[in-house]
């Protein structure tokens, strides 16, 4: 699974034994920037330091000579043996043999040009090394301790008001309708259930719809028949996501819009397959004016970002903002089948 993710149990057991070993996901979008960074600040530097030289151009070619083929090579390797270097334990190991033969073979191949000394590689491992620490340390920065403390922090912000309405919602069903109002509980029973469930497991866009249907047939129950929820799922329902990430946008569409608004009021719930990714929008209506500042505004947004820069890193993103009467929310992260997440 090409999650950038907090690290499951066994990852953190080997990194107890081997905690600078940690290695990244290489076919990360956020972690292959990374890692370019290095030779590319490099060559920056080497730039400016050439400035002053009779044939500045000329020192800076052979310099980027030297860096950029080696490290597109060890990084596309880097990427193919991702999955394979994560079940070594001392895979950090191999992966600096691989940065450094990636590095000799192009100052081979290159040695008509180059007339770099045959340490040179050595160099580039020791660099790897280092830049590989550094992804250790943000790697472990996202290890489950930490990562379950901040998530089930963000999960555990039900808003009251929901609770409340929910319970007296059953109440006033329990005498007219007894089985309406059992429905109620053990959908709510159920969103309290994912709520506490592991944040670090993976979820699918079939599980999140269902958690937001039952949801939204909470909210129904308040709202009446004036709540109308139109669902367009045109990606495939075993797609991978982040646990709870649907539920609270359908929240917010119902907590700043449709109980603002007086008569008839539409959410759309829209999912689709785009350029090799997976695209969920939510599009509800606002009421006129400015919103009044409540309790909590901003807060599911700001989480969920939080929430898919833990999963993803760079790979995903989060956009909102208000067009006209209406308030719309897209997100964008990699598509990947449950079947693969389990690899």
């Amino acid at each position: 699974m090409h999650l950038n993710r907090p690290l499951d149990n066994r990852e953190v057991k080997s990194m107890g034994r081997y905690p600078f070993l940690a290695l990244p996901d290489f076919r990360n979008l956020g972690v292959m920037l990374r890692i370019l960074l290095l030779p590319l600040s490099l060559l920056l530097a080497d730039g400016l330091l050439a400035a002053g030289e009779a044939e500045p151009m000329w020192r800076w070619l052979r310099a980027a000579l030297a860096l950029v083929p080696g490290s597109l090579l060890a990084l596309a390797l880097l990427a193919l043996s991702s999955p394979w270097l994560a079940r070594r334990v001392l895979g950090a190991c191999w992966a600096l043999a691989l940065i450094g033969g990636s590095f000799a073979l192009c100052q081979w191949q290159l040695r008509d040009t180059l007339s770099q000394p045959w340490s040179a590689p050595l160099l580039a491992m020791l660099a790897g090394g280092v830049l590989l620490h550094y992804l250790s340390l943000r790697q472990r920065a996202l290890s489950p301790a930490l990562a379950e403390a901040r998530l089930t922090a963000l999960q555990a912000r039900i808003r009251p008001h929901f609770l409340f309405n929910s319970l007296n919602a059953a109440i006033a069903l329990i005498r007219l309708r007894p089985e309406r109002a059992e429905g109620v509980l053990e959908n709510l029973a159920e969103l309290f259930r994912a709520q506490m469930a592991d944040p670090a497991r993976a979820s699918t866009l079939a599980r999140e719809v269902e958690l937001a249907r039952m949801y939204l047939a909470i909210e129904s129950e308040r709202l009446g028949p004036r709540l109308k929820v139109s669902w367009r799922l045109d990606a495939p329902l075993d797609a991978v996501l982040p646990p709870l990430i649907l539920q609270p946008l359908v929240e917010n569409a119902v907590y700043h819009g449709a109980e603002r608004m007086a008569g008839e009021v539409e959410i759309v719930v829209a999912a689709r397959l785009a350029g090799g990714q997976l695209e969920l929008t939510l599009d509800n209506p606002m009421p006129d004016g400015p919103e009044p500042e409540r309790a909590g505004s901003g807060m599911a947004l700001s989480n969920l970002r939080e929430r898919l820069d833990l999963f993803f890193d760079a790979e995903a993103s989060l956009e909102a903002a208000r067009r006209g009467q209406r308030y719309h929310t897209r997100i964008r992260l990699p598509y990947h089948r449950a079947a693969e997440a389990e690899r």
